[in-house]
């Protein structure tokens, strides 16, 4: 086992429940953390096992240990700045979300890759939540990779690509969402940060150029930087923006940007999930 964090026995949950990622395939939630099936760098296939152990998460195996560690690590976020949203926690005096902080909450699950979060993000545009799920199942099972664990992986850009859109229109489900799941796969290659889990670009350079890709509003353009780590940015789709009160539910005229938790700076978005 390779120790990835010293955090408590119970600061794990709060990272697997921090968003629905925990549900989404190939995840497979244990009892103690969970599996994750991947293509390392080598191209090698192989199974992360992250868990809790007494006093601290670890990541279970002996190959790839070094790897899958930092991919562990990548996926929990454990790189955010918790400390810093506890110190201005107690400089607000908001006490119910330093606490929360305090056990851990506040971090975001993410997937190995951009790539992939992008792709999960853009099968949460326009569709329930079990189409979403129906649709990474899909992508998974029908062009993932098969690990020794007997698990398929999410799928590589170039295998999305050979697909090609009818069969991820019919075959996969993806629908309208085909084309821009196409043209994704094919700008990966264009854009080198995109499959960069070490991500240390500019926000504003960032939300610019997902907003140009095909399928990317501002709603999955503002989700796929949070997951990038840019909590500034506050992601209003219906189901927020109800919770809000600035959009009431069938009223398509309504703005869809409000002034919530501006003064929260860089935690804008994580103060309003843990509120």
């Amino acid at each position: 086992m390779t120790q990835i964090s010293k955090m408590s026995d119970g600061a794990l949950s709060p990272i697997l429940q921090s968003h629905g990622w925990a549900y989404l395939a190939p995840l497979e939630l244990t009892e103690d953390g969970f599996r994750y099936p991947l293509v390392l760098k080598s191209g090698a296939v192989a199974t992360l096992e992250v868990m809790t152990a007494p006093g601290c998460i670890v990541v279970r195996g002996q190959k790839h240990c070094k790897e899958l560690a930092a991919i562990a690590e990548h996926m929990l976020s454990l790189d955010f700045p918790l400390h810093e949203f506890e110190a201005m926690c107690k400089q607000k005096k908001a006490t119910r979300l330093l606490r929360l902080a305090k056990q851990g909450w506040g971090r975001m699950l993410r997937s190995p890759t951009l790539w992939e979060d992008a792709v999960k993000t853009l099968c949460t545009t326009n569709a329930s939540w079990g189409y979403t799920g129906k649709m990474c199942r899909n992508l998974c099972e029908q062009l993932g990779e098969t690990a020794p664990s007997g698990m398929k992986t999410f799928p590589r850009p170039e295998r999305v690509i050979k697909a090609g859109e009818q069969f991820l229109k019919e075959q996969v489900g993806m629908g309208y969402r085909s084309k821009s799941l196409l043209l994704l796969a094919k700008k990966t290659g264009d854009v080198s940060w995109l499959m960069d889990p070490t991500l240390k670009s500019d926000a504003m350079t960032a939300e610019k150029e997902i907003l140009s890709w095909h399928g990317f509003g501002k709603y999955a353009t503002r989700h796929l930087l949070v997951l990038m780590g840019f909590h500034e940015y506050l992601p209003i789709d219906r189901e927020v923006g109800s919770h809000l009160g600035i959009r009431k539910a069938g009223d398509k005229g309504s703005n869809l940007d409000s002034d919530h938790f501006e003064d929260w700076g860089k935690f804008r978005f994580t103060a309003y999930k843990l509120s």
